[in-house]
Formats: structure tokens, C-alpha cells, sequence
């Protein structure tokens, strides 16, 4: 993810090391600039950026844009961003902020802690599921010492509610263990040929007590995926002081995951604002731009490839993605970087099973 500010090259206040994932394009992707659908200007612009057949890999970039009041800013042309890697201007050929498809995975803490809030959770829960439209597709799942698909990718509302006010609170904090298990599903990490919008929101309420993965295990995959998380902690960050015991390890951790995927952490202080911020969530993924670039860099090594993102418009803030690992998973296992290289041994790893 890269915090932009203003325009002009160099100017990101701040940078944070971030993958974006590559997508094998097909020459119905070109089609996709979708810059025709909004004004026949934009339909100019269109028709000058280039097209590309369909061995051809484009890095591809969620972009959410806010204002200094941290509203999601629209109508922006393509124009009006500027991209860079490794510091080398990049030509665009991919731009649309029409809706795309939404994939969505609700992850919900049900340990035992979460009791007496899982009524409030599952009413947002519910609240934000219900925005999506047609196209899109969502799943439930629950985990606490234990990890549960209470209902596959569907879109099919009527499942998706049952099955999120099936969640019932029991047993320790696997925190760790069901992102692990989540990241690796292959619908979050495969070479889409179809344009979407992969997000993962995922609510807790506290620490990780019970995980056979570490954090770092998760942050590592989820560098080499696509998807965006968004994290709620009902728990606020203990501010860091002098007589502070130890640090808060899961706003930390939540507030890195997003950082790290594009996404963003919440930490309301109280149940009644997690509405807003599930509207926030939705606001976001109706609002983000598609950008798209193939490099200038021919190379396929498997190393990794910085990305910056600034705009012409003002002070605006930008959030996305820094990078990629160029040539894709297969260069990264090439190279011994793949995820057999970080993983824990496939014996103690969770296994992703549904309840019915």
C-alpha cells in the first residue's frame, strides 16, 4: 500500500513493501479500459491507450483515492494518475472505475470472548453483505480454536444470512490460523483472467491465543496474493507508554495485514459504529479504480518490482499496493521464494472445511 499526496513524482508520504499480484490478460481485457463509459472525452482517451494480446502480463492495482476529509474521491480520468516502477514512468493501459465483480470473504471471530457482541456483529455483518449486487459473490466464515466455512462463495443471499446468524461463540482465539488457511485458498491467489475486486473483511476482538502459524507466516502470503483486506478490531490499541506491559500484538498486526494488502484497520470503540464502519468498507469497494500497466522490464525472475502511484488532482491521499513479484509464483518457487519456503509443515497446518 502506498499513502500519495498531491502530485509529482517522489511524493509518497509514506511506503510500505506490498505486492500486487499479475493476472494473465486475455485481449478482452483491453476491452475493459472502460474510460468509453462515462463521456465521449473518456471515450478519446480509450481509443489512445494501447491494446496487448494474450500472452502479455499486466500488473493490476486496486486504487482508492480519498480527499483531506477522507471521503472516496470519483470521476477521476486516467490521466489524472501517473505510475511508476522501480522508479521508471510506466505507460497505462488499463483503466475503469466501472463496478466490477466483488468477491468477498466475511471472516468472523466466534471465540469465546465474542459473545456477548456477536448479536451487534452479526447485524453489520449482515449490513454489508447485503450491498453486494448482482455479479458478485460472497462467503461466511467463523473461527476460534477452530476454523469453519459456514458458507462457500455464493450469491445467494438467503445462505449467506443463515449462515451468519449461525455463528455461535466458543473456545480460544485462532487468528492466525484462519487467515493462513483463508490466503491460501486458491481463489485469492490464482492468475484471474477476469477483472475483480478480492477482498477480505475480518472482525476480532482480541490476540491470537491458539494459531500454529505465526503472523509473520501470514503476512508473508499475503504479500504473494491479490487480496484486499480490511480488518476491525472491537478491541482499541492500548497506547504505547513507559508502563505499558507489552505491546498490543493484534492492533498491530491487523493495522500491518491492511497496510500490507491495500486495505484498511478499524478500531471503533464502541458496537454501535460498526455499521459506519461497514459502510466504509462498502463505499470503498464500490469506489476503487482498476489500473493497469504491462512493465517496461522485460525480465521474469521472480524479484521484486516497487510500485508508486501519484495524482495530478490535488491533495488527494492514494492507497493501494507497492509492488509485485515479477514473472509470478513459478519464479518465485524458481528462486526458492515461493511459499513452501515460509510455510510450516503442511502436518500442523488447519484444513479449510465447510460446516453445513
Amino acid at each position: 500500500m502506498v499513502f500519495a499526496k498531491g502530485a509529482g513524482r517522489g511524493q509518497a508520504s509514506m511506503r510500505l513493501r506490498i505486492p500486487t499480484h499479475l493476472f494473465r490478460a486475455t485481449a478482452a481485457v483491453a476491452a475493459v479500459i472502460g474510460l468509453a463509459a462515462a463521456s465521449p472525452a473518456r471515450a478519446d482517451e480509450a481509443r489512445r491507450l494501447p491494446t496487448f494480446t494474450s500472452d502479455v502480463d499486466v500488473v493490476n492495482l486496486n486504487v482508492s483515492v480519498t480527499d483531506g476529509r477522507d471521503r472516496y474521491v470519483t470521476g477521476l480520468a486516467a490521466g489524472d494518475f501517473e505510475i511508476f516502477e522501480d522508479g521508471v514512468r510506466q505507460q497505462l493501459c488499463l483503466f475503469t472505475q466501472e463496478r466490477l465483480p466483488i468477491s468477498l470473504a466475511v471472516m468472523v471471530d466466534s471465540s469465546l470472548s465474542m459473545q456477548n457482541n456477536l448479536p451487534a456483529v452479526k447485524t453489520a455483518a449482515l449490513r454489508l453483505l447485503r450491498v453486494l449486487r448482482p455479479g458478485d459473490k460472497a462467503e461466511v466464515i467463523q473461527f476460534n480454536h477452530k476454523f469453519a466455512v459456514l458458507q462457500d462463495f455464493t450469491d445467494d443471499m438467503g445462505l449467506l444470512e443463515s449462515a451468519v446468524r449461525g455463528i455461535r461463540a466458543d473456545g480460544a482465539t485462532g487468528l492466525y490460523n484462519a487467515l493462513y488457511v483463508t490466503l491460501k485458498d486458491p481463489r485469492f491467489r490464482r492468475q484471474s483472467e477476469e477483472l475483480t475486486r478480492q477482498a477480505i473483511v475480518i472482525l476480532s476482538d482480541g490476540e491470537d491465543t491458539s494459531s500454529l502459524v505465526s503472523d509473520d507466516q501470514v503476512l508473508q502470503i499475503a504479500r504473494k496474493g491479490e487480496v484486499t483486506v480490511s480488518a476491525i478490531n472491537l478491541r482499541p490499541p492500548r497506547p504505547l507508554t513507559l508502563d505499558t506491559e507489552a505491546p498490543d500484538l493484534a492492533a498491530f498486526f491487523l493495522t500491518s495485514l491492511a497496510r500490507e494488502t491495500g486495505g484498511r484497520a478499524y478500531f471503533p470503540t464502541a458496537l454501535g459504529q460498526l455499521d459506519g464502519v461497514y459502510d466504509k468498507i462498502a463505499d470503498e469497494l464500490r469506489t476503487q479504480y482498476a489500473l493497469g500497466y504491462v512493465s517496461s522490464n522485460p525480465q521474469r525472475d521472480g524479484k521484486w518490482r516497487h510500485i508508486a502511484i501519484s495524482t495530478t488532482q490535488g491533495s488527494l491521499l492514494l492507497r493501494h499496493r507497492l509492488g509485485y513479484y515479477a514473472g509470478g509464483l513459478r519464479a518465485l518457487q524458481a528462486r526458492g521464494a515461493g511459499p513452501a519456503a515460509s510455510a510450516p509443515k503442511a502436518a500442523t497446518l488447519p484444513r479449510r472445511t465447510q460446516t453445513q
